[in-house]
């Protein structure tokens, strides 16, 4: 612990250097760096040293940033050129690697590697959402039992938002989940809710849904196979935001299940964090995942926590 709060000390330093040039963000991820200029209509113009002045459409531009201002230089609107209700979402994903180390707390005593991989892609009409995390592990058995090591740690989840009167989406969400240090063989979650995005500004994001889905479950005891097929209730919330623009950013996911069929039924699981952004593509981060379950399998612990440090690729 004390090395993690020495590093993030030191990325919260390092964020005070803000920086002095504008940035002008394309929607595959590329960026370009030097001073916003005059363009014609449709178009957005920037400097760039050494290159002179770049002129590029409005279409191909996601936001463009004045030097220490979180505030959205937008290009103009493209509304014209696009039929009215057609998805303009960019072909390309917005892929995420983060790969770093771990130490836990609950039924794991203690954590070799820790992988987390995102994928995104926002569009007008439809935004996707695929998130991955995987996790080796040391288990503990029991009160004073054995110590097993293990590739266990599997959580994968999919959500798929259609947008619909400005704030307001609805939201269609997979998930698949294997944990066998707490003897969880397998958990698919499937539903539908609808959702409301609170802000959704340069500066960050805040949204939260809730919806109904159906809980497939298989936990793989020493003594028996237990499987089940239970509705419940979800609630989840995202929260993202930029302390300083493009350098140091906080984020936040929770996310609530209530089997509405068994007592066993609640699951709480949480991932909070910080990430630096080091360059146009790499960022370390710091990160707590919690998760917590009302009713755990025999022999084990309600509450696991993983603190991890990473080093993340944006490809």
């Amino acid at each position: 612990m004390g090395q993690m709060l020495r590093l993030m000390a030191a990325c919260c330093a390092i964020s005070a250097f803000v920086a002095t040039a504008d940035v002008v963000h394309f929607v595959n991820g590329d960026r370009l760096t030097g001073t916003l200029t005059e363009a014609p209509a449709g178009a957005v113009a920037i400097d760039v040293p050494e290159i002179g002045v770049v002129v590029v459409p409005s279409a191909l531009v996601a936001r463009a940033v004045p030097a220490g201002s979180t505030v959205l230089a937008s290009a103009e609107s493209t509304a014209e050129a696009v039929p009215a209700g057609e998805d303009t979402s960019p072909s390309a994903w917005d892929l995420r690697l983060e790969l770093g180390l771990a130490a836990a707390s609950g039924n794991t005593r203690t954590q070799d590697a820790h992988l987390v991989a995102t994928a995104g892609r926002v569009g007008d009409i439809f935004d996707n959402e695929l998130n991955l995390a995987m996790r080796r592990a040391s288990a503990r058995a029991g009160a004073g039992g054995f110590v097993s090591r293990t590739k266990d740690h599997v959580d994968l989840a999919y959500d798929l938002r259609w947008k619909y009167r400005e704030s307001w989406y609805a939201v269609a969400n997979f998930q698949f989940f294997r944990d066998p240090i707490k003897d969880i063989d397998q958990r698919y979650t499937t539903g539908l809710g609808v959702g409301h995005t609170l802000w959704d500004e340069q500066h960050g994001t805040f949204k939260t849904d809730i919806g109904i889905s159906q809980v497939f479950e298989t936990r793989a005891g020493a003594a028996r196979v237990m499987r089940s097929d239970d509705p419940a209730l979800r609630w989840s919330v995202t929260f993202s935001h930029w302390l300083k623009p493009d350098r140091l950013e906080i984020f936040h996911h929770n996310e609530l299940l209530r089997v509405l069929t068994r007592e066993h039924g609640t699951v709480w699981d949480s991932d909070t964090g910080m990430r630096f952004q080091l360059n146009d593509r790499w960022h370390a981060s710091l990160r707590l995942d919690v998760q917590h379950e009302t009713d755990p399998a025999p022999g084990r612990v309600k509450t696991d926590a993983n603190y991890a440090i990473d080093l993340g690729v944006r490809m």
